[in-house]
């Protein structure tokens, strides 16, 4: 099964999925399921260049906002410090995922980037935090060939139409938006893999008007 993941690794809600659909995707594979996840760049209104942690959107967040927005996230074995957060554009971040998708490596790398982003307080647009972060996870920097991602996967802007992030396509061309729930994301996984190894029945087998099923 084939999930596309539209995302901004500066992007709270993206951040939340994604820690919800590893765990879904964790219990699904460990069902014996087959899974494989394909990354879409998209950037927010939070990709912008900063000069110091809490600068940026997010200090605009009442606390009691923030603070329920952390403890959603560490419900789902994410921390979240919006105080700590370096605003960044993530066009290159985008890229490394891209990068280590390669090596079979996309999941691990979008991992460590939304916790470098929202928990470390790194600075994800520098290209020495993100040399060492691919090296945390064995994906070696390549800076040509980060350089040629965006001519073959570019970013979405924020002022693109339709829905904003994150975005979960399914093979049946379901999709659900926004940090949804484990429920769902669990749900939804089933759903897909049942209907899969169903199958569709073959044209020459379709009810026509009349029959009877």
């Amino acid at each position: 099964m084939k999930v596309e993941f539209t995302h901004d690794i500066a992007c709270v809600w993206s951040a939340l999925g994604y820690a919800r659909f590893q765990r879904a995707a964790e219990e699904y594979r460990a069902g014996g399921g087959e899974l494989e996840v394909v990354f879409r760049p998209y950037r927010t209104a939070g990709s912008s260049a900063g000069t110091s942690p809490g600068s940026g959107h997010f200090q605009l967040v009442p606390a009691a906002r923030a603070e329920q927005i952390a403890r959603a996230a560490a419900a789902d074995g994410l921390v979240v410090k919006l105080d700590r957060i370096v605003p960044a554009r993530t066009a290159q971040a985008h890229r490394l995922i891209a990068l280590a998708a390669d090596h079979g490596a996309a999941e691990d790398m979008a991992a460590r980037l939304y916790r470098a982003h929202f928990t470390d307080g790194l600075d994800i647009a520098d290209a020495n935090v993100l040399r060492g972060l691919a090296h945390t996870i064995g994906v070696r920097w390549d800076s040509e060939k980060v350089c040629e991602r965006p001519h073959a996967e570019p970013a979405r802007s924020a002022d693109a139409p339709g829905p904003r992030v994150p975005v979960f396509r399914f093979p049946d061309e379901t999709v659900l938006v926004g940090a949804v729930s484990l429920a769902a994301l669990r749900s939804e996984l089933r759903r897909t893999d049942l209907t899969h190894r169903r199958g569709r029945p073959s044209p020459d087998r379709l009810p026509t008007a009349g029959s009877v099923l």
